[in-house]
């Protein structure tokens, strides 16, 4: 009965040791492509500003996940041409609970 206690014990440290890293995902923009992210009023704003992208489609934008207290939203930027116009998502809250960009990701078209 100890010996399966302790096995449970070491399978439940063991996940939760290794939880985080599984969730920790970094947002890197694609080859060519540059962004930033700046605060706005009641929220944040990405902007990416690509120069080339890898595949014929030459149109693209940036795609924030948005999140506010337990709310969980997607905000599509604007369409843009390489190397001419950034594409501009905005994550925009209430005044009691500003929005943050949680992540992103660049959708060529």
């Amino acid at each position: 009965m100890r010996a399966k206690l302790l096995t449970l014990v070491a399978v439940i440290v063991s996940v939760i040791g290794l939880a985080p890293a599984a969730t920790a995902a970094e947002d890197i923009p694609p080859p060519g492509c540059d962004t930033v992210v700046e605060p706005i009023f009641a929220g944040e704003r990405v902007t990416a500003y690509c120069n080339y992208l890898p595949y014929p489609p030459s149109s693209y934008r940036v795609v924030a996940h948005c999140a506010a207290g337990g709310s969980f939203w997607y905000e599509l930027g604007s369409i843009a041409e390489p190397g001419f116009s950034p594409s501009v998502a905005e994550c925009r809250g209430l005044l009691l609970s500003t929005a943050r960009v949680a992540g992103y990701h660049i959708e060529q078209r």
